[in-house]
């Protein structure tokens, strides 16, 4: 299923992004995950505004390498379910404190709730 897909040009890979995006985007943070986010400009590439770009962080004050990479994988999974209804943001997603509980419908739901909140800001 392609609509459910996580490419890779709808990720953040630079740190200079995830750096620019931290700087000049707007952030909000509650419940499992911080977000910091800006429009997606169509004039800075020759690529279309198709979409959102995500990038995922996971400190090590979260816990051990083991714990990381759990979030990590169901953040990924979250995001690669609710990609399509994401308004066309550069987006960075940074794991809080109460992140490890979470679940993939928990960020789910955040998500959508980003969302909405990122349209009604952006």
């Amino acid at each position: 299923m392609a609509a459910f897909a996580f490419p890779k040009s709808a990720r953040l890979l630079r740190r200079a992004d995830y750096v620019a995006i931290k700087q000049r985007g707007k952030s909000f943070a509650e419940g499992p995950l911080a977000a910091s986010f800006r429009p997606r400009d169509p004039t800075s590439t020759g690529i279309a505004v198709a979409g959102a770009r995500v990038g995922l962080t996971v400190s090590s004050k979260i816990g051990s390498a083991v714990t990381r990479n759990r979030i990590k994988r169901r953040l990924r999974e979250a995001v690669r379910l609710e990609l399509a209804s994401l308004p066309a943001v550069d987006l960075v997603l940074v794991a809080r404190a109460s992140a490890p509980s979470a679940s993939v419908e928990e960020f789910r739901e955040w998500l959508r709730g980003a969302a909405s909140r990122m349209r009604t800001v952006a």
